[in-house]
Order: C-alpha cells, then structure tokens, then sequence
C-alpha cells in the first residue's frame, strides 16, 4: 500500500517538525513548505494528500494560499487543514468558507489529530473491537449505533467539503470565460473602429479626389461615370453596415452563451444544495433514532438494578453492598458516556411492630393480630436524613470516589420519610396475622435507583 503523502506549511522550523513527528507515527510521508507561496509552487510538481496550513506568515497568508489553492482546478479537492494559533467561531466560519475543512490548534492533541486523519481516509482505527465489547459486557450494545453516527457525520463532512470545493471551482470557471468574453468583444470592438476610420478615411480621400478632378473637368459625366461615382460613395456605409450587423451578432452569441453556462453553473450549485439538504434531514432523523433507542436503554438499565433492592427491618438501606452496585452501575454509565443526575431514594416499608422493653420496637410476632400491633410504621419514616441509613463505606465511597466527582454524573441519595415514600406493594384488607402484613412491608422496604440523562 502507497504511503499518504502530507504538505505542512508553516515558516516555524520547530512547529513543523512537531507536526511531522505526530504525522510520521501515521506512516505518512511528510514535505515542508515555509510560505504560501512556496506551497503553491511545490504543488505544480507534486501531489499531496493533505495540507496542513499555518495563518501568519510573510508574504501570502494561510487564508490567501487556501483560496489560490482552491481557486486551481488541479489542487481544489485537496483537503486543506488550517493549523494555528488563532481561534473562535468567526475564524473557523471564515477558513471554512474559503474552502478549509476545519482547524487545528498550534498545540495539537495526538488524539485531535488521529480523527482528523481518520475523517480524510489516511488512516484506519487499529483498535480491536473484540476486546472493546468484552470490555463493555452485556450494556455495550449501542456502540454500532455510535458508528453508525460518526460514519453518518463523516460523509456530512466529505460531502460539505467536496460542495465548497465544486461551488469554487465552477465560480472560478465563470469568472474566467467572463473576463475571455470581454477581452473579445472589446477586440471585436477596436477592429471594428478601425475599419470604419479606415472607410471614413478612404471616403474623404475620395471626396477630396472628385472634388479636384471636377474643378479640372467639365461638369459633364457619362452614365457609367455616375455610376459608379454613386457605388464608390454607398461601398463605404454597406461596409460599416456589414460590420455592423457582425458585430452584433457576435455580441449577442457570446451574451447568450455567458447566459447558459450561468444557468448551467446554477443548476450544479442547486443540485448540490439540494443533495445537502437531504443529506442533513438524513442524519437529523437517525440522530433522533439514535436518542430514542438510547432513552429506551437507559430505561431497561433501571429497571435491571432495581431488582432485588429490598432490605431488612433492621439492616442499613444504604450498606456496602448497596456501595459495589453503585460502583458498578456509575462506571457502566461512565463508559457508555452517560451525563445527567443517578438518584438513591430510600422507601420504608410499613412494619407491624410491638415494644422490645427497652423504649424501642421489635417486629411483632408472625401469628399476632394486626389490630394488636403496638406501631404500624417504621422507627425512622419521620426522618429525611440519610446518614443513619448509610454504612462508613458507601459514605467514603460518595465522598472520594472518582466515579462521583470526575465523569459528569451526579449522584443522588434521598431518604424519604412517612410523607413521601411510595408503596409499590399494596397491604390488602384482607391481611389478617402480622407474618403477611410484614412480608408485604419487606417488599416496599427498598432502594429504588433512577437515571436521568441531560438533555442534549
């Protein structure tokens, strides 16, 4: 396989060799230029793959070497990267104007760079996908929607860039068979004025020889003198008519062909837009598809770490095993880049319960009488804080886990008292004994888990 082949111009010795170390380990074959003009004249010579474009340098700028390059039938469709310092929405709008696909800071990053080359096609992504799936278990199972995404915003990209390059070249081509047409008509023009001040001039030679001969002849002339006296007057108008009516004719032939290679010139940018536009409504309706099969993921994934969630009377809501499954499920989130708020809400179930002796509760006895329950209830359902429902570790891994405070997922821990908590099993009227009232009040006495994602 041919190496690619990269052009950096930039008049910063230093810059472009850091630039051709990042490039070389791409395998590509890496040339210099130190002015935009030097750019220019390198390209008649040699084709590249891609151009690497500074801003400031002496003499030609970056911007006035991308739109020469642009403006060249033979470089148009080279990719042109400006590579610099300066920045902000107007300037990246302004290179893409001219025909640049985007821009690079001074200071590139490898991974920038990486997807840069990847986007153009001079580069593949080695990475194994085996391993990344592995990786990711049984929740990786958006990653060829992801794809589908980046190759659907890849041909975004190429086919803007090729829009731009095509829309440049055919103004170019317009300006130039205006300015040929000009050249002709005003050509047309001054051949024309000097053929009629050639006849003008003839007629007066003329004029000035008969005057002389008839004030040395009698004013007596035969038929054929008369003649042919009258034709030597009428030949120079017929001829100033003759070239006339050419010169017009060529004027409105080259008038009616400047009108269709505009018409022409307008169809091809139409029929761009055109395929544009379709292409944007394309990649708009499976962005929307793509957040729709997205939601209903996260969806599932709540519901799977819900199961199972319920805990004793007297054991802690927020334990260290509840802490691993929260370890678990934050860096599952993580990976599938996953940004919003995961919320811990606390439910207690509502125990019968009599009085241990010693100023507390105690669960009643399984065959005891509901009516006979001393609290129908929990000891903490009037308290909303959390920290006597967590054990040291789930608090030390809130407080120091980077999973917490470094991957733009908020964490949520609620508890609810008796106001607030939700029954998601209903005690039946028909409950008799404290055993079945109980089993129920175990069932609602859970950790329920729910994401939220941020909009984007």
């Amino acid at each position: 396989m041919p190496l690619k082949r990269a052009l950096v111009v930039d008049d910063s010795k230093s810059a472009r060799l850091a630039l051709k170390n990042l490039l070389k380990k791409h395998d590509l074959t890496v040339d210099f230029a130190a002015s935009g003009e030097e750019a220019l004249e390198f390209l008649r010579g040699q084709p590249v793959d891609v151009i690497f474009m500074d801003h400031t340098m002496p003499g030609m700028d970056g911007l006035q070497a991308v739109t020469a390059i642009k403006n060249d039938a033979r470089t148009a469709m080279i990719p042109v990267m400006m590579y610099t310092a300066k920045e902000g929405e107007v300037y990246v709008g302004q290179a893409r104007a001219l025909g640049a696909i985007g821009v690079l800071p001074k200071q590139v990053q490898p991974a920038a760079l990486f997807q840069v080359l990847m986007n153009l096609g001079l580069v593949k992504d080695r990475r194994a996908n085996g391993s990344s799936q592995a990786a990711a278990g049984p929740y990786s199972t958006d990653e060829s929607t992801d794809g589908e995404g980046r190759a659907l915003a890849d041909l975004e990209y190429e086919q803007q860039a090729r829009g731009v390059a095509l829309q440049t070249l055919l103004t170019r081509i317009l300006e130039d068979q205006h300015a040929e047409l000009r050249v002709d008509i005003l050509n047309s023009h001054r051949e024309f004025a000097a053929h009629v001040a050639e006849e003008i001039y003839e007629k007066k030679r003329t004029e000035q020889a008969l005057a002389d001969f008839e004030l040395e002849q009698p004013r007596t002339y035969s038929l054929g003198a008369m003649i042919a006296l009258g034709l030597l007057v009428l030949l120079p108008g017929l001829i100033f008519f003759i070239l006339f009516l050419q010169a017009a004719s060529q004027r409105d032939s080259a008038l009616a062909n400047n009108a269709r290679l505009t018409s022409s010139a307008q169809q091809q940018r139409a029929d761009v837009d055109s395929e544009r536009d379709g292409l944007l409504s394309d990649i708009d309706a499976e962005r929307r598809r793509a957040d729709v099969r997205y939601l209903r993921f996260i969806e599932s994934l709540e519901w799977a770490v819900n199961q199972s969630n319920q805990f004793a009377y007297d054991g802690l809501a927020l334990d260290d095993a509840r802490a691993d499954k929260l370890r678990e499920l934050l860096t599952r989130l993580a990976g599938l880049g996953f940004e919003g708020t995961t919320r811990l809400e606390v439910h207690l179930g509502e125990f019968c319960l009599v009085g241990d002796g010693a100023g507390g509760y105690r669960l009643a006895d399984p065959d005891m009488l509901i009516d006979d329950c001393a609290l129908i209830g929990h000891p903490l359902d009037a308290s909303s804080s959390t920290s006597e429902q967590q054990s040291v570790g789930f608090a030390n891994f809130l407080a120091t886990s980077p999973l917490v405070s470094d991957t733009g997922i908020r964490v949520q821990v609620i508890a609810l008292d008796r106001t607030t908590f939700e029954r998601r099993y209903p005690y039946p009227a028909t409950l008799r004994n404290a055993g079945e009232w109980n089993q129920i009040a175990e069932l609602n006495n859970r950790v329920e888990f729910s994401l939220f994602p941020a909009m984007r």
